[in-house]
């Protein structure tokens, strides 16, 4: 009985294993089309019966063993001595059979390697990126990647940046805006992660000065996607690195969706209506800028009216809008003359992310005048200090004043953390300080800053904010609607005061007080406003910490603004919206 099995395993095995080869040839007949494969095929599959009826008529297990490793042997010795002779020495069996294990062996060193990190990590297409073995050098790096961008997401990081220093990397988390510092990382440590990235994503590993930029994607065990834009640059002290989550998709954001209230969003899309006319979007260096200018330019319809933008680093892209891009290290690089030569092109609409001299001005100001709508973006404290600046590169006063519609200033807040954030009743004191009715019965809440610990004395960190206090952002503006009256104003060179006086005539909501709403309505705290309103940037920084987990709370000795600052400076570019890590 044992006999009979034996016999029965061994002939399917040698079935098996002779037609798993059969297969093999099967495929590889088309590298030899000068064979006749008809042929070969008839005689491969004339084998197999034959092997077949030597198990069933031959009862001797040792002569039907024998012949069913002649049978094979001759036909695998005659086709690998045909493809020797035709394919050279390119044919050798022995090579395909060495690459095919090379090929298995490298599959089970990625898989281990894959098994051993927290997330999957994908190049565009979705392909699997090349992970390097276990045993290789570069995969300690690979290691730490993924351990960094594990801690980034748990902390809810939008940037990661990893700074060289005298002595090893500092490391930061930006989140909402605000960047936390985290404990430093070790010069062993950090530049073969810097290294790992760079040959996972394809950029030079030689080159160490220049920056350089590339997208990946991760996925972690629940196959969410994550996509990364990773950017390295040179620096006196070693080479930098930056990540940022989602880039491209931060900057969209609906016109609605930005912060106003509903009394500016009805008096700006008034002051939007007909299809010419300037608009100035103002805010300090990544105060949401960009995204405002994004947002109006998506209140067009881009499929019937032509739009194009003109900046030096475009943020993101847009079905049917066309952008441009200036590089002000070309040679011979004009702005104004680049400008001009988009204009030649007659879009309808225009989005100018900066106005760095007159000739620029001039440009503008003409091409807004003539049945076109423009938008520039001016670096300012608030909408006023915005005008000035314009009045200051155009000196004709009537040139300055004739195309404009609005000017719109703003800044970004962070939100205060629903889950975790806590209700209190503001004393006298700071309502008297803040201008606001005292004994109103606010919804005041400021963020928690006590979090709380269980019974080990482990902190429990909050499931929407990672224990931060705040999640996400939420526009603070300022809208300037240039009505007839204050057009006057502005074209006759009448003084800051005197427009000012105007615009509260016309009900024109300040910086600080839309603020001071959102703090009333417990969207954000009043710590949070007074940050983002301060002027003097340096004393109204939140406090980051060390590890990451505790708050960012404001300097509330800051001086609260007044209504208008004159200190307009230069003219930039930023992002804005939702999250707002990183910006440039």
């Amino acid at each position: 009985m044992y006999v009979n099995i034996i016999y029965i395993v061994v002939a399917v095995a040698i079935l098996a294993l002779w037609g798993r080869f059969l297969v093999w040839i099967d495929n590889d007949l088309p590298n030899m089309p000068e064979q006749p494969a008809l042929i070969w095929k008839g005689t491969l599959l004339g084998s197999v019966a034959i092997l077949l009826a030597i198990w069933i008529l031959v009862p001797n297990f040792w002569f039907a063993l024998i012949l069913n490793i002649f049978i094979p042997g001759a036909l695998l010795g005659y086709y690998w001595r045909t493809r020797v002779q035709v394919l050279g020495s390119s044919g050798d069996l022995l090579g395909v059979i060495s690459g095919h294990m090379e090929q298995f062996s490298a599959g089970r060193r990625a898989k281990k390697s894959v098994s051993q990190l927290g997330l999957r990590y994908e190049g565009k297409g979705g392909r699997p990126l090349h992970l390097p073995a276990v045993e290789d050098p570069g995969y300690n790096g690979v290691v730490l990647l993924d351990q960094l961008l594990i801690q980034g997401l748990e902390n809810r990081a939008q940037r990661i940046d990893l700074m060289p220093s005298s002595q090893a990397y500092e490391m930061s988390f930006s989140t909402d805006g605000v960047a936390y510092p985290q404990s430093g990382m070790q010069r062993t440590n950090a530049e073969p992660l810097i290294q790992s990235v760079k040959q996972l994503t394809g950029l030079s590993l030689e080159e160490r000065r220049r920056p350089q930029s590339a997208t990946f994607t991760t996925r972690d065990a629940d196959n969410n996607p994550v996509h990364w834009t990773a950017n390295t640059s040179g620096t006196t002290a070693g080479e930098r690195l930056w990540l940022q989550v989602n880039a491209k998709d931060n900057w969209k954001m609906p016109l609605d969706h930005l912060g106003m209230s509903s009394e500016q969003l009805t008096a700006l899309r008034e002051a939007l209506q007909g299809n010419e006319g300037l608009v100035i979007v103002s805010s300090p260096p990544h105060m949401g800028r960009t995204t405002t200018l994004y947002s109006l330019l998506s209140n067009h319809d881009a499929y019937t009216t032509s739009i194009n933008t003109f900046e030096i680093n475009p943020r993101a892209d847009f079905e049917s809008i066309s952008l441009t891009r200036f590089d002000p290290a070309a040679a011979n690089a004009s702005h104004s003359k680049a400008l001009q030569s988009l204009m030649l092109k007659d879009p309808h609409v225009l989005m100018v992310a900066q106005c760095p001299d007159a000739a620029t001005a001039e440009l503008i100001a003409k091409y807004s005048r003539e049945e076109h709508r423009v938008y520039v973006g001016l670096r300012a404290t608030d909408a006023l200090a915005a005008l000035e600046l314009w009045r200051k590169v155009l000196p004709d006063n009537q040139v300055a004043a004739t195309p404009l519609r609005a000017i719109i200033s703003q800044r970004l807040a962070r939100l205060l953390c629903p889950t975790c954030k806590i209700a209190y009743q503001p004393d006298e004191a700071m309502l008297a300080k803040l201008n606001l009715p005292i004994g109103r019965d606010l919804s005041a809440y400021k963020a928690n800053t006590q979090p709380s610990r269980d019974q080990k004395g482990n902190l429990i960190k909050c499931p929407d904010c990672a224990s931060l206090g705040y999640r996400g952002q939420t526009g603070i503006f300022e809208i300037l609607v240039i009505n007839d009256e204050i057009r006057r104003a502005i074209a006759t060179g009448r003084p800051a005061e005197e427009i000012r006086t105007l615009s509260r005539k016309n009900n024109m909501m300040f910086l600080v007080e839309h603020g001071f709403r959102k703090f009333a309505l417990g969207i954000t705290s009043i710590q949070e406003v007074i940050r983002v309103c301060t002027p003097d940037k340096k004393a109204a920084k939140p406090k980051a910490s060390v590890s990451g987990n505790a708050k960012a709370s404001a300097d509330q000795s800051g001086k609260i603004p007044g209504q208008s600052q004159a200190g307009a400076t230069g003219a930039g570019n930023s992002r804005a919206g939702g999250s707002s890590a990183g910006n440039s």
